[in-house]
């Protein structure tokens, strides 16, 4: 797998980089004797990480006691992984040449899916909260980095869709060499990203995980947490034109591997609508 990763990363050509700031951060993250001043230092030299990493810990989505006004603030209360969270998640939102209404949707997408993933493996003890943040977030990695390589051919496969030529699913080959869900997996595996990260985007649509690569079931039921708040971002229109109707999110993949009825994941779906509307603005403007 790891050969076939390097031929897609080659195939791409213009790979967007990953953030300096974010790479700084995580080593640093990474040290058991963390130095936060310094990691104070390293976010503060990316205005725009830290002006995303203050908003979004205000937001009801972390439910802080009181408003954090500082980001030495930030560090000390939000905690570790979530801010790790955040940083990866400020970093991909500036992950574009240019910033429009297509852009503005992929970050939606990415980020709506990102608070579906930890809301439903909160609500059903499915997955590490944290994890199912970042595993909800980058599962379309590969379609902002299609988007950054071919922005031409992608704007194309997008109005194909919209056009109701066919959908995504069908038409993606016709513009691109490989699916996004590949291009995903192997720009995280390229970035070292963890081997579960990995495997969560590359699997999301379809839940494939090799018996060698989970030998708890944690993994399945990871990436059954994020094909179903896939489905449920869709069901809403969260990162789409509009909501689609036509989703069955009971019948979906991840419902029926976390062996969810009718009424649970209605109950889900009502809850992420919810949390989204009310956090959208911290996250998405």
């Amino acid at each position: 797998m790891s050969t076939d990763f390097q031929t897609v990363v080659r195939s791409i050509g213009d790979l967007p980089p990953m953030p300096a700031v974010a790479t700084k951060v995580l080593q640093l993250l990474g040290d058991p004797n963390v130095n936060y001043t310094k990691l104070g230092e390293t976010m503060s030299s990316d205005p725009a990480v830290s002006a995303r990493l203050l908003k979004v810990a205000n937001s009801a989505f972390y439910s802080m006691t009181r408003q954090i006004k500082t980001l030495d603030h930030a560090i000390a209360i939000v905690g570790e992984r979530t801010l790790r969270s955040l940083v990866l998640a400020a970093s991909l939102e500036g992950m574009n040449k240019s910033y429009g209404l297509l852009e503005k949707m992929l970050w939606e997408d990415s980020i709506g899916c990102a608070i579906g993933c930890r809301i439903l493996a909160r609500k059903f003890a499915s997955a590490d909260p944290e994890e199912a943040f970042l595993s909800g977030l980058f599962r379309h990695l590969g379609k902002i980095v299609m988007n950054y390589s071919d922005p031409e051919a992608y704007r194309s496969l997008i109005e194909s869709v919209y056009s109701g030529v066919g959908s995504y699913a069908e038409l993606e080959g016709n513009y691109f060499p490989y699916a996004h869900a590949v291009v995903g997996a192997a720009v995280l595996d390229k970035w070292n990203f963890s081997r579960s990260l990995v495997m969560t985007t590359l699997h999301h649509d379809d839940l494939i995980i090799p018996i060698e690569e989970d030998d708890t079931g944690g993994l399945q039921r990871l990436t059954a947490t994020v094909n179903l708040a896939d489905c449920i971002c869709a069901r809403l229109g969260i990162g789409q034109r509009e909501p689609d109707e036509a989703v069955d999110v009971v019948g979906c993949l991840g419902a029926k591997a976390l062996d969810l009825d009718a009424e649970e994941t209605q109950e889900a779906v009502e809850e992420v609508e919810q949390v989204f509307t009310e956090n959208r603005d911290f996250f998405v403007n």
